[in-house]
C-alpha cells in the first residue's frame, strides 16, 4: 500500500475524533451565543433547528477533510523514503488513546460510569418509593441519612445512608 493512503488512515482516525470534538465545541459556542446574544429565553425560530446542525456537520466535514488531505499529501511527500517512520504510528495511536482516556475520565468524573454518588442513591431510593423529592443530611454530621420528602417538602421517611443499596 502506498504511503499516501497509509498516512491518510494515520491522520484520518485521530482526525475523526478531533473534528468531532471541534464540531461539538462549535455547536456549544454557537448555541450559547445565540441564546445569550440573540434569542435569549424567547422561543427560537424553527430555522435555527435546521441551520445549526447543518453548520455543525459542515464544520465536521471540512475539518476532517482537511486532516485527511494533510495526511495524504504528507504521505505522498514521504513515498520517496523507503523506510517507514514508526514514530508516526505511535503518535497516531497516542492521540487516539489520549482522546479515549480523556473521554473515559470525563465520564467517570461526572458519574456516568463508576460508583454512584450518595445523592443519586438517595434520589433513586425515594423516587422508587413514590416520593417527590429527597434530601441528604449535611456531610459534616456523623450519621449520614437520606430523607424522602412529599410534594410540600415535609420529611416522610428517613433512612441511614448505609442501608441504601440499589440494584445494578
Amino acid at each position: 500500500m502506498k504511503k499516501r493512503f497509509i498516512y491518510s488512515i494515520l491522520f484520518g482516525i485521530p482526525g475523526l475524533l478531533i473534528s468531532a470534538m471541534l464540531s461539538l465545541i462549535v455547536a456549544g459556542t454557537a448555541a450559547g451565543a445565540l441564546w445569550i446574544f440573540v434569542f435569549g429565553d424567547n422561543p427560537w425560530p424553527a430555522s435555527v433547528e435546521t441551520i445549526l446542525p447543518v453548520v455543525i456537520l459542515a464544520v465536521f466535514l471540512v475539518v476532517w477533510t482537511a486532516i485527511l488531505a494533510a495526511g495524504f499529501f504528507i504521505g505522498k511527500r514521504l513515498e520517496r523514503d523507503p523506510v517507514f517512520n514508526k514514530g508516526h504510528i505511535l503518535v497516531s495511536i497516542g492521540v487516539i488513546v489520549a482522546f479515549l482516556l480523556g473521554f473515559g475520565f470525563f465520564q467517570l468524573r461526572i458519574g456516568n460510569i463508576g460508583p454512584r454518588s450518595e445523592g443519586l442513591l438517595c434520589s433513586d431510593y425515594c423516587r422508587q418509593r413514590g416520593y417527590s423529592a429527597s434530601s441528604e443530611s449535611p456531610q459534616n454530621l456523623g450519621n449520614r441519612t437520606c430523607s424522602c420528602l412529599d410534594q410540600f417538602g415535609n420529611e416522610i421517611l428517613t433512612v441511614p445512608m448505609e442501608s441504601l443499596t440499589m440494584p445494578k
